[in-house]
């Protein structure tokens, strides 16, 4: 109760900032883990393995961050729209986010 109380006193763009960085870089270790992978796999060495590391890590970040911004933003501009949180709010988070994210 104590965290939702919290959750409506901060700005959704402070929300969405915080939870970009935070699933951000979990997206540039989870690059930094697979990276050496793909590059392996694609036969990779030397200055294209470095380069495509570099890429794999700031492409993974980038895409993990923005996803949940997005997410963020809209599941707390919903939220305060409507006033409640139910099973329709969260379809419709997720219905944003992907339409966001083809447009």
């Amino acid at each position: 109760m104590e965290r939702e109380a919290l959750y409506h006193d901060v700005p959704c763009s402070s929300i969405s900032v915080e939870s970009s960085i935070r699933v951000g870089t979990a997206g540039a270790i989870w690059g930094l883990c697979s990276g050496p992978y793909d590059a392996t796999k694609l036969g990779l060495s030397g200055v294209a393995r470095a380069t495509f590391m570099v890429k794999a890590v700031g492409r993974i970040g980038l895409q993990c961050g923005l996803l949940a911004g997005l997410f963020s933003m809209t599941r707390c501009s919903v939220q305060r729209y409507r006033r409640r949180d139910d099973w329709v709010s969260y379809f419709m988070y997720f219905t944003f986010t992907l339409v966001l994210l083809h447009v």
